[in-house]
């Protein structure tokens, strides 16, 4: 027994070693084979996914495939009388008294817009310069960078700041020339005119009797003050100490009369807010366009139920859009052929998604929509329209909008109303978001 012990355990443990190697064997030729899979791509699976990443990545597509003609083209006037529509009313219901549209649906549709604006930066604009410029197909191109949409936008936004503050820096020159605003006046007393100057750009509807607060809030003869802490109010017109804050202004809405400074006055100091609001309008319109042309083109090389499906959410779009825009159009205060002037600038807007959709039909054969140019010049120019309505949405019309005295005299219901209607805005843009 002892014997037959010592000899079966020599035998046992080469069995094992056997069993061993075998399996090393086995195992190593399996990880060959799933290796060499990998690498030529081997088996159904291997070759199913191989296939469409071939097909996620093929940058080179052109044209487009079942292309309806008389769809394509009947969507470019529907999206002309759809835009024309929104950015018409408001300017219409200023400049034709005829049609009887109540200020008050003209006030809050010119906060509608404001939502409308803003939501369509964020949910539109950005999200679209975002995808487009971090398509696999644009490479490293772009320096391999994820936040060029943002760096994008961020610089036209402090573009627009830039512009906006020199233009109206040049306007006041000239205004205070015109006025006789000595050269030689010192610089804190500068500072402190060009202070007043700004507040009573902000105050400067107060003197309109026609707004919508002269309807809705009681007591058209109210007297509005705005004083620096620890100022006494006088009727002096001599020279002023600079002061941190302004020192007292009062301005009358039943005689125009403002005490405080001697070459300002309530006309010029409206004159010089119509400005302001001018260019605004004009950098929003800017913004507005840039991706509009975006839009047609994009709409116009979409086909099937995606075509129909983007065409009633653009629709929407360009109604809320001209609506936004057209609300801001009949506030500018022109000097002469005023409804002339701001129909062209409501033209404007109507007829330049229709003319991306015509540039969209033009180039619907050879337009390779994956393409690195392609993506990158739409990525650019979704990014850099954020920036402007970002700016325009959030300094211009926010901030501006709802901190006017004339908001504040509102009565709370308006107030209210005009709260909601911007929410509103803002969430019929984000909904559409999902399609366009």
């Amino acid at each position: 027994m002892f014997k037959t012990g010592i000899t079966f355990r020599p035998a046992v443990a080469q069995l094992a070693l056997l069993l061993l190697l075998g399996c090393t064997q086995v195992y190593g030729s399996s990880v060959a084979t799933l290796v060499h899979k990998k690498r030529h791509g081997g088996g159904a699976d291997d070759d199913h996914d191989h296939d469409h990443d071939h097909e996620e990545l093929d940058c080179s597509a052109s044209g487009v495939d079942d292309w309806e003609k008389g769809l394509h083209i009947g969507a470019i006037f529907i999206i002309l009388a759809v835009g024309g529509l929104g950015s018409y009313l408001p300017v219409l219901g200023r400049y034709v008294p005829g049609l009887h549209i109540p200020k008050v649906m003209l006030t809050l549709g010119k906060f509608l817009g404001t939502g409308v604006i803003i939501s369509t930066a964020l949910i539109h604009m950005l999200p679209g310069g975002t995808e487009n410029l971090g398509n696999p197909c644009v490479g490293g191109r772009m320096g391999n960078y994820g936040g060029w949409p943002g760096v994008l936008a961020m610089m036209a936004i402090f573009a627009m700041h830039l512009m906006e503050f020199l233009l109206s820096n040049h306007a006041m020159g000239k205004h205070a020339h015109a006025h006789g605003l000595p050269n030689d006046l010192p610089a804190g007393a500068a500072a402190t005119t060009t202070k007043q100057l700004g507040d009573l750009e902000a105050q400067a509807h107060v003197h309109s009797t026609s707004t919508a607060s002269d309807s809705l809030s009681p007591g058209h003869d109210r007297k509005l003050s705005v004083s620096s802490a620890g100022t006494n109010h006088g009727h002096g017109h001599g020279h002023q100490e600079p002061q941190e804050n302004c020192d007292a202004i009062a301005v009358h809405t039943h005689h125009t009369h403002v005490h405080g400074l001697p070459f300002i006055t309530p006309d010029s100091a409206s004159e010089m807010a119509a400005h302001k609001h001018r260019l605004s309008t004009y950098i929003l319109e800017l913004g507005i366009c840039l991706h509009s042309v975006i839009i047609g083109v994009t709409l116009s090389i979409a086909t099937g139920t995606e075509f129909k499906t983007l065409l009633i959410a653009i629709c929407f779009h360009q109604f809320c859009e001209g609506l936004a825009l057209g609300s801001r159009i009949a506030q500018v205060k022109y000097k002469r052929h005023g409804f002339l002037r701001a129909a062209f600038n409501s033209a404007i807007f109507m007829l330049i998604t229709p003319l991306g959709m015509i540039i969209g039909v033009g180039i619907r054969y050879s337009y390779q929509p994956n393409s690195p140019a392609a993506l990158i010049s739409m990525g650019v120019l979704d990014s850099l329209s954020a920036g402007i309505l970002i700016y325009t949405g959030l300094v211009n019309l926010l901030a501006e909008e709802f901190g006017t005295l004339e908001f504040r005299n509102y009565r709370p219901i308006l107030k209210v109303a005009c709260f909601a209607s911007c929410f509103v805005g803002a969430a019929v843009m984000a909904l559409i978001g999902k399609w366009a």
